[in-house]
Formats: C-alpha cells, sequence, structure tokens
C-alpha cells in the first residue's frame, strides 16, 4: 500500500513537471511569436535595408591638357567658374568668375620661397593629397608613411569629359591607387574620392587620405579666418601669436568610432563632437564653405596653425579608410595595435560653396549651408508661424534603484501630478506647450526591452490615457522619451550577441555591461512601443541617442557602415513623425534635422580648444526657421542668465526639467541629474523666462539673416523682416527691435 502510493505520488510529480515544462515552451513560443524580427520591422516603418550607391569612373581616352606659361591649363568651365589644373604637379586652381579671385590647391612659389619645412612636410605642400598608408598583416602594423603627387614613381591618368575632370595616381612601386574626381557646380566645386578608383595590389593598404589639404591655405599677415565646427561653430583668426603654440583642430565628425575600444566610454568624450560636417575659410572679401556630401561620417575635419606642418594657416578633411585599434592575443597578454583589414568601401565628396564681398563670413557660410540642405532634401517645409512661442516642459516620472539585490520605482511624478504641473503653468500665462515624459516605462530604464506595461506607480496605462486625452483636448502636445540603443546585458532577456553590434575585433561591443543594438533591432523595439504608443494618445517620442551617435558595425557577415546607421535612423525617425506626429532627438546631429521637429541640447558651447578664439552661432543660423531646438534646461544650468542670454541671442527655444517631489527622491538613480526640478521651486523663474522668450514668438519661423558682434558683451541678431535682438552680456539684459514686417 505505502509502495503503491509513493508510485502514484511520483507519477503526479513527473506530471506535473511534464506540465510545468510545456507551459514554459508554450509561453517562449507565444513570446517569440510575439517578437518581431528586425527585418519585418524594417519592412513595416517602410525602411528599405541600406545600400551604398558607389560612383563609376569616367570613361574616355586620357587627356593631354596644353599647358599656359604658368603651367596651368583650362580644364573645366561654366557661368562662374574655371578650373585650371597645373599637369605636371596636378594642383588645381579655381577662378570665381564673379570677382576674378583665384583659389589655388596649393601655396605658389613665392609663398613657398620663406617655408621652413623640409623633406616629405615640403612636398606634401606641393601636393593636392597626402594619402598615409600601413601594412595590415604582419608586425610592423603601427608604422604610417605618406604618399604624395610629387612622388618620382607615380604615374598620372587625367580623363575630361562633360561630367567633369578625373585624376588617377598609380604608385607602382607600393601597388597603390586611388582617383580624384572633380566638377564644377552652380556654386563652386566638388571633389570627390570614389572607393572605385582605390587601389590595393599588394601589402600596402590606403590608411587615410587629406584631401586638398592646402586648399586656399593664408599666412598670418591675411585678414580672415578658418570657420570649424566646434560647438554651434568656432571661428580660428588669422594671428601669428599662435605659431608654435597649438597643436592645431582635427577631430571626427559625429564623434570617434566608440566601438573601437579606448576611443569612447559611455561617460562621452570630454569636448562637443562635430554635429554637421562643414568648415569653411574666409580671406578678406572672399570666402568658401565646405561640406563633406558623401563619406562626411568616416572622416575628420582638420584645421592647423602655422607651425606644425607649415607655415600657413590651413583647413581639410582627412578621410579615414581604416581604423587602427588594439586587440588582445590573450587575457593575461598587453594589448597591441593592429589595422583594419577591410577598407571602407564608400565614396568620399566634398563641395566648396564660394562665396563674395558681404556674403564672406560665417553667417554667408550658414546661409550656404542651409541652402544645401534645403536642395539635398534634408531640410524640408519651414515652421508655421505661431501667436505664442512654445515652451518644451520636460516631466521625469520616475526612475529605479537598486539596493540589497531588489529593484525599486522611485516616483517623482504621476500623470495627475504632471496633468496639474500643466494646468497650473497655462493658468499662470505659458500659451503654448510641449510635453515630453520620461521614466514612463515598467521600472523604468530598468529593462528597456520589457517597457510594458505603463509604471503602475505613475498611474499605469488608465491614468496614461486620460493624462493624454486631458492634453489633447487643451492643445498640449505630450512626447514620451526613451532610448532603443543602449540594452544592459545584466538586465535584459536581450542577447548580446545576437542583437549587438561588434568591434573591429568582430566581438560585440560592451561597455560597462550594456551593448549597444544593431539598428534594425533598434527599429524593431522602436517600431511596437510606437504602435502601443499610439493607441494610448501620444503625440511623439524624443529618441535618446539617434540624433548624437553613429557606429560601425564589424559583423563578420560585412561591416554595417555609419551610413548605413544613419539610413535606418532617418528612417526610424521618419516612421515615428509620420505615425504619432512629430519625433525629436538630442543634440540633432545633421543627418537628423529633415525627420526631426524638436532638437534637446543643441550644442550652444564651444569645446574651449586653444585653436578657436570664438564661438559663433552657425548651426543655429542655418537651422532657425525649420527646427526648433533648446539648449540646457533652464533649472539645470551653470551660468543662469549667461546660458538664458546664449539662447535668446541664438534663437533657442524654452524648456525646464521638472519634478513634482523634490530631487531628492532620484538621487540615487539614473536621473540623479536632476539636482533641482522640484516644480514649486521653479514656478516664477519659468513665468519670467516664459514672457521674455514670447516677446520673439513673430519671430519663430523666420531665419535668421545676420549676426554681428558689437563689442565685446554685446551681440545682435537679426532676421528675415528685419528684426533685430541685441543681447548685453554685461548688464545682462536684451532688447528687441521689431522689424518692418511686424
Amino acid at each position: 500500500m505505502v509502495e503503491l502510493i509513493k508510485r502514484t505520488s511520483l507519477r503526479v510529480k513527473l506530471a506535473a513537471t511534464v506540465f510545468l515544462l510545456l507551459l514554459i515552451a508554450t509561453v517562449i513560443v507565444l513570446f517569440q511569436s510575439n517578437e518581431l524580427s528586425p527585418a519585418k520591422a524594417l519592412e513595416l516603418a517602410g525602411i528599405e535595408e541600406p545600400s551604398a550607391t558607389i560612383s563609376p569612373l569616367f570613361e574616355g581616352e586620357a587627356w593631354k591638357p596644353q599647358p599656359e606659361t604658368d603651367g596651368f591649363a583650362e580644364a573645366l568651365e561654366n557661368d562662374d567658374f574655371a578650373l585650371y589644373i597645373h599637369p605636371a604637379s596636378t594642383q588645381i586652381a579655381l577662378v570665381d568668375k564673379r570677382s576674378g579671385y583665384r583659389w589655388s590647391s596649393n601655396p605658389a612659389e613665392e609663398q613657398l620661397s620663406s617655408e621652413t619645412v623640409k623633406g616629405v612636410l615640403l612636398a606634401n605642400l606641393k601636393s593636392p593629397f597626402v594619402l598615409t598608408y600601413v601594412r595590415t598583416q604582419g608586425k610592423d602594423q603601427t608604422i604610417r608613411e605618406v604618399l604624395n603627387a610629387g612622388d618620382p614613381k607615380v604615374q598620372t591618368t587625367l580623363v575630361r569629359n562633360e561630367k567633369g575632370l578625373q585624376v588617377s595616381y598609380l604608385f607602382t612601386e607600393k601597388q597603390l591607387g586611388f582617383t580624384i574626381q572633380y566638377e564644377l557646380t552652380p556654386q563652386g566645386l566638388k571633389a570627390r574620392i570614389p572607393s572605385a578608383g582605390i587601389k590595393e595590389e599588394g601589402e600596402y593598404s590606403v590608411f587615410t587620405v587629406d584631401l586638398l589639404p592646402y586648399f586656399g591655405a593664408a599666412t598670418t599677415e591675411e585678414d580672415g579666418y578658418i570657420f570649424v565646427p566646434d560647438g554651434p561653430g568656432g571661428l580660428i583668426r588669422f594671428d601669428s601669436e599662435r605659431a608654435g603654440v597649438s597643436r592645431g583642430y582635427i577631430h571626427q565628425v559625429y564623434g570617434l568610432e566608440l566601438t573601437n575600444t579606448g576611443n569612447w566610454s559611455r561617460s562621452g568624450e570630454r569636448r562637443e563632437n562635430i554635429a554637421y560636417p562643414v568648415f569653411g575659410m574666409k580671406r578678406g572679401s572672399n570666402a568658401f564653405m565646405a561640406v563633406l556630401t558623401k563619406g562626411g561620417d568616416s572622416a575628420n575635419i582638420a584645421a592647423m596653425p602655422p607651425g606644425l606642418k607649415s607655415g600657413l594657416y590651413n583647413v581639410y578633411t582627412n578621410q579615414i579608410y581604416r581604423e587602427e585599434y588594439l586587440y588582445r592575443m590573450s587575457r593575461l597578454a598587453a594589448p597591441l595595435k593592429a589595422v583594419q583589414k577591410q577598407r571602407l568601401q564608400t565614396d568620399r565628396e566634398i563641395e566648396y560653396r564660394f562665396l563674395n564681398d558681404e556674403d564672406a563670413d560665417y553667417v554667408g557660410m550658414a546661409t550656404a549651408y542651409r541652402d544645401y540642405l534645403t536642395e539635398a532634401g534634408k531640410l524640408k517645409e519651414k515652421l508655421k508661424p505661431v501667436e505664442h512661442t512654445p515652451l518644451y516642459l520636460k516631466i521625469m516620472g520616475g526612475s529605479y534603484t537598486e539596493a540589497f539585490s531588489k529593484i525599486k520605482y522611485m516616483t517623482a511624478t504621476t500623470f495627475a501630478q504632471a496633468a496639474r504641473i500643466v494646468n497650473d503653468l497655462r493658468k499662470e500665462g505659458v500659451a503654448n506647450m510641449k510635453v515630453v515624459y520620461y521614466g514612463w516605462q515598467n521600472q523604468g530604464e530598468y529593462d528597456l526591452y520589457d517597457r510594458f506595461p505603463i509604471e503602475e506607480s505613475l498611474g499605469g496605462e488608465a491614468a496614461a490615457k486620460d493624462f493624454l486625452a486631458e492634453m489633447k483636448g487643451k492643445g498640449v502636445d505630450v512626447l514620451f522619451e526613451d532610448d532603443f540603443v543602449w540594452i544592459d546585458s545584466e538586465n535584459s532577456d536581450l542577447s548580446g550577441k545576437t542583437n549587438g553590434i561588434r568591434g573591429i575585433d568582430e566581438t560585440v561591443f560592451i561597455d560597462e555591461g550594456w551593448f549597444i543594438s544593431k539598428p534594425a533591432r533598434t527599429v524593431a523595439m522602436a517600431y511596437q512601443t510606437i504602435e502601443k504608443l499610439k493607441k494610448i494618445g501620444v503625440s511623439g517620442m524624443l529618441f535618446n541617442y539617434l540624433g548624437e551617435m553613429v557606429f560601425h558595425d564589424y559583423d563578420p557577415s560585412g561591416i554595417a557602415t555609419r551610413e548605413d546607421t544613419i539610413a535606418v535612423y532617418d528612417g526610424l525617425l521618419a516612421y515615428a513623425q509620420k505615425t504619432l506626429g512629430s519625433a525629436g532627438v538630442y543634440r540633432g546631429n545633421d543627418y537628423t534635422v529633415g525627420q526631426t521637429d524638436y532638437i534637446a541640447g543643441l550644442p550652444s558651447e564651444s569645446s574651449y580648444d586653444f585653436m578657436v578664439d570664438e564661438t559663433v552661432p552657425f548651426y543655429p543660423i542655418a537651422l532657425h526657421g525649420y527646427v526648433s531646438y533648446s539648449f540646457g534646461d533652464g533649472n539645470l544650468r551653470n551660468d543662469v542668465e549667461a546660458e538664458f542670454l546664449k539662447a535668446i541671442e541664438y534663437g533657442a527655444i524654452p524648456s525646464f526639467f521638472l519634478t513634482h517631489e523634490d530631487s531628492r527622491t532620484l538621487k540615487y538613480t539614473s536621473a540623479s541629474f536632476l539636482f533641482s526640478s522640484k516644480y514649486e521651486k521653479w514656478t516664477s523663474r519659468i513665468l519670467k523666462e516664459y514672457a521674455d522668450f514670447d516677446s520673439l514668438a513673430p519671430v519663430f519661423s523666420q531665419t535668421i539673416v545676420d549676426h554681428e558682434k558689437l563689442s565685446e558683451t554685446r551681440f545682435a541678431t537679426v532676421y528675415e523682416d528685419g528684426t533685430r535682438v541685441v543681447v548685453d552680456y554685461g548688464t545682462n539684459t536684451f532688447t528687441v527691435e521689431k522689424g518692418a514686417g511686424v
């Protein structure tokens, strides 16, 4: 009898175990069947798989030009410009027929006579390029050598046709070759390095190429400056005092390659990354603006003072084809340097636009860049006029803290409390508001792969719906903020091995336990989130990281480039904008501006490089009237008055980041940066600042047509209807002089 009971009990336990296993398997299958695949997500969101377009080489017989007495021959001409080439050296010169000014790719012989550099540096000064090559095999991969057009064994071939001029170089000894194509445009010149023209047939490989490194190079005696994309914009004035002191300016567009460990950490680089691939130069009453139209995401922008590589000021682009990286043979061994074996297969192109007289300054350069963005379809419709300036009100719902192996959500502002804050501000006179709600996910950002249900301590989905419906009824758009890029590998069920991007050594890139989602997986997570948020009435998404960083994915199946990442991110922003009504990003790298309604934290300060003499609003001038943007939040400033005035001067809109509870609630969470956010403490400041910003409502949708430094403390910004805003940092005041159109 006892044995029978035991056997019956055992059968019951086995049956229960089998049932439990079947139940778990069923749940897993159901979960997996509900999970959207990256490929399907791209299809549903209408995003095409990225594919690089490669420019073909020019066909035709070799062109044998007949140079004039100065050694140059005319190669190309249109209504306003003529391009000349020196066949022996392949130097070029562009003549602006509107002014007669001649821009040269290299210093003239009389300038070189005063140079003190010798050897390779002197040869580089005479070349329209400097090619750095490496070995990608063996122990000497760290050795860098350069080639230029003056190499005695280089074979040069010129081809000219209706498309432009092509100059091909073949270094027979190194079995290396590459091609430059030149094309005249109505605004100036395009210079291109087609990927199809690069030849690597021996043991040497292209590392970087400096394209036209001395184009327009200037002396210290000239009146002018170099423009670099430092923060909102930076000027480097021609000044002999700088010679021999500065190390120069050289930084990668959109920041360093973060998958290259040692380049980057989640805390970020201690500088303002370049948000737009532009540089320029002013020489007297002539100037140019240069924009990297292809391959700019894999390039440095460099500006050099006299005393480093020459006695001149020069600015150029350094095109990156391979990365140097560290790898370990074993866990115990010291890391070794190596060079990426596979070359980045992308075309590189710079477009120079030339400016004269009153347009030959940083305002003219910014206007030319805006023209480029609109012509390329990157800036689309202008903003609609508003009766009142919009205030972006960021509200932190809460965040999580971890103690004694338990997760606790710290509530800072429920949906009901958020509604009371908005209603209170409306009652006090804030007539135009847009809300960005943070920390709405289940347990906040603890596991961003498992966002739903909406956090219960905030009121859950029912309270979210009520809040959104109330706001919609009052004409207040509500965006939800989210991060679909970084995943905490320790807290998420999403596998980094399958879904994380890989570094150059093809291992999953992980920083402090976090990995970066492949862009297609980012789309899958965002698509499902957007579909759910649309149903409850959310008006838009503010995307973390999409507008502030790009990267390669060195997957074994093939390199996904930064250009590929940009294409997917742009598609996601466009989908969110179309589906919800609006999309926003942080920082606002230029590839996002056509798919973005709002940029939070647009660069407003320089990196304080020794090279940069003056910060100017180049990027705000280019964007104003097309995309709304704010700088730092009003309650989180370091210098309250100066940063407020900078926002007024640069045409930004106001933003505040608030909580209902005291900010101490979030002290031990990832939202601890909110050191002073309690709404009641900031009400009066919000109302005062809003009244000031609202006085500029008539220029909200207008372009900036001029900006001027009146004195060390006074600056004037002029809008298209003539409205003039004068900011005085000495007295902490500003005045608005109404334009004729107001």
